[in-house]
């Protein structure tokens, strides 16, 4: 089998909403990499592929032993924890050659740590987003994160993050902030000013991206200004009640739902787009947002970026250079943000350009890439 130096660990491949972990499974270190995931079906998987030696648990034929396996790996996200499981891992890093393995998240990296422990396997753990929020608030899991004092390192994104590890009492030693990075275009995006503003929003429709606060956020702003039109993309359980508000306040004429799309179709809308605008929140649960890489995005294609002040988004938005950031919850003053957006080609291009630069200086897929490889001790 093929020598693989890097091994990612991930509860699926081809998710559409995790595109920072299909980064780095495919361009992180091309040639050298293999993938052990959960699934590659839908819903969660199956929207792309990956090149390169995998294993992925739920098209490995072990019959009923290991469909009970994967039964219970599912409930739990992706926790491998039967002998038989853990064997046949062991032996595909072993014919790989793997030298370091990313765990990406947490709580679901936890059994692929013991392993690697196991194996003398170098070991980093990349929190994202649920699993340093929602997790946090879980005795049991502030307790078993402790473990990864013992981990070769702990990457996160975002100063937010690394605090929250910081106080449950891991170690400032074992803790990285390394941000996400996107493709950013050598120049700012030039735009003509039309009769037509567009916004865009991109994210999955679930509690913490608040797609019903975006909206209202759009209505609102649509009121003063007829000009907007909001394209927005993403899927998922607040899909419904998506569209019962835009058919409730008569917005279809106004708003375009695309539901789940490739990064290729959000690239393009975001071209044809003036402002982008996301309502990040805490959900009931405490579940957050980590460093939303649509945000990131939209700076990289020159967007002023309407949102909010959650998690790590003021460490990528500057309020009042790069964007403007409002309190959690407040659709008003969000859309209040967004009609003087609309109201000045001026200052969607000044902020715009600011939000590129940026991108550019902070927040480039290759600065992120240096940083991993640096870190994990890899030679591209």
């Amino acid at each position: 089998m093929k020598h693989c130096p890097l091994a990612i660990f991930a509860p699926h491949i081809g998710a559409l909403s995790e595109t920072f972990i299909r980064r780095h499974m495919q361009d992180l270190l091309p040639g050298g990499t293999a993938v052990v995931a959960t699934t590659a079906r839908p819903p969660y998987g199956g929207q792309w592929g990956v090149d390169c030696p995998n294993l992925v648990l739920d098209q490995v034929a072990l019959g009923k032993p290991m469909r009970r396996v994967l039964d219970a790996c599912a409930r739990r996200l992706g926790l491998p924890v039967k002998d038989h499981v853990t064997n046949m891992v062991r032996r595909f890093l072993r014919d790989c050659h793997v030298k370091v393995v990313v765990g990406e998240y947490l709580d679901l990296a936890l059994p692929w740590f013991r392993l690697c422990r196991e194996t003398g396997i170098r070991f980093f753990a990349h929190a994202h987003g649920y699993d340093v929020s929602e997790r946090l608030r879980e005795a049991k899991w502030r307790d078993e994160y402790l473990e990864y004092n013992r981990a070769d390192g702990v990457i996160t994104m975002s100063q937010v993050s690394r605090q929250r590890l910081l106080s449950v009492g891991l170690d400032a030693s074992k803790l990285h902030v390394i941000p996400y990075g996107v493709d950013v275009a050598a120049e700012p995006e030039v735009r003509d000013t039309e009769r037509l503003v567009r916004c865009v929003a991109v994210g999955r429709m679930v509690a913490k991206k608040a797609p019903i606060l975006t909206l209202d956020a759009f209505r609102r702003a649509a009121e003063v200004c007829p000009k907007l039109r909001l394209d927005y993309v993403g899927t998922g359980e607040l899909l419904p009640a998506v569209r019962h508000f835009v058919h409730a306040f008569n917005l279809s004429e106004k708003v375009t739902l695309y539901g789940g799309q490739s990064n290729a179709v959000v690239r393009k809308l975001m071209k044809a787009a003036e402002i982008f605008i996301q309502h990040s929140m805490t959900d009931e649960r405490g579940d957050e947002e980590g460093f939303p890489v649509a945000v990131l995005e939209a700076m990289a294609h020159s967007l002023p970026v309407v949102s909010t002040w959650h998690a790590g988004i003021p460490e990528a938005v500057v309020h009042g250079a790069t964007g403007s950031l409002v309190s959690e919850g407040d659709s008003v003053a969000m859309a209040e943000r967004i009609v003087a957006l609309a109201q000045s080609p001026v200052l969607r291009r000044q902020m715009g350009i600011s939000g590129w630069e940026r991108a550019r200086d902070h927040f480039s897929w290759e600065e992120e890439k240096r940083k991993l490889l640096s870190l994990l001790d890899l030679q591209q």
